[in-house]
This record gives structure tokens, C-alpha cells and sequence, in this order.
């Protein structure tokens, strides 16, 4: 069951991030403070979807020039464990939902440009290329 984030989510969240970070070769430097900072705050200005073996961290976008609203998926992680069972799709589908609840026209993220899996993934979702760089953007 995919949900928002609450503070109570947080101790299993926060492996997950060092696990993302170590994935990257990062330092794991994120606390408990930092994500309840960030996500519960009064300066708050992230949104994670949680889910049982996987996240997705969103934060608000915009095209001023347009006039749009968008969204930008700053993570979406997903355990080994889980990998291959379709928990990535649905937390990209709720990532969407949650978009458009909002009034967002697009989600965007970035990927490593030699990561051909995830391209290939979020290709298959209907993302498309910004060019010039390793930018996706699905628009609904």
C-alpha cells in the first residue's frame, strides 16, 4: 500500500535514503532531524510516497513562463528485494496522481546518463528525452 509519509514512517525511510545515497557512491548524510525537517516542518517543502520496500520523494516545480505547474521526482528507490515486482511503476503512478492532485501538468527527474535500465524503465512509462542531458519528463 503506497501512502504519504508520516512522522511515524520515518526510521524506515531514512535507510533507504543511505541506501540510495550509497547506490550513488554518497556519503550517507541525512538524519531523522534533517527528514522531518524537510518533510514535516514549518519550512517543509518535500512530499515522500511510501511504500513497503520503496519510496519516491517529490518536490513542486514550475514553468513560469507557461503558466504550469510540475512536479520533480528527486528519488524514487526500491529495495533489491522488491526490484522486478512492479513497486516502481506504482509508486511512479502514485508520484503522477499526487501530481495532478496538485494541479502539475508534468513530473520531470534526472537519471545518470550511462543508467540504460532506468532510462529504459522510465521510457516504457511514456517519459520523454529533455534534451540536451539525462532530464525525462512525462506530461499529462
Amino acid at each position: 500500500m503506497i501512502h504519504p509519509a508520516t512522522p511515524d514512517d520515518l526510521p524506515r525511510l531514512l535507510p533507504m535514503v543511505h541506501a540510495l545515497a550509497a547506490h550513488h557512491g554518497d556519503p550517507a548524510a541525512c538524519t531523522l532531524d534533517d527528514l522531518h525537517r524537510d518533510l514535516f516542518g514549518p519550512r517543509a517543502f518535500l512530499s515522500v510516497l511510501m511504500a513497503e520496500g520503496g519510496y519516491t520523494a517529490l518536490y513542486p516545480v514550475a514553468q513560469l513562463h507557461w503558466g504550469l505547474r510540475g512536479v520533480e521526482m528527486h528519488h524514487l528507490f526500491v529495495t533489491p528485494a522488491q526490484r522486478g515486482a512492479g513497486l516502481g511503476r506504482a509508486l511512479v503512478q502514485a508520484a503522477v496522481a499526487q501530481a495532478k492532485t496538485q494541479g502539475a501538468r508534468f513530473l520531470t527527474l534526472g537519471t545518470h546518463p550511462a543508467n540504460d535500465r532506468a532510462r529504459a524503465f522510465y521510457a516504457a512509462l511514456g517519459f520523454d528525452r529533455i534534451d540536451p542531458g539525462p532530464r525525462l519528463r512525462l506530461k499529462f
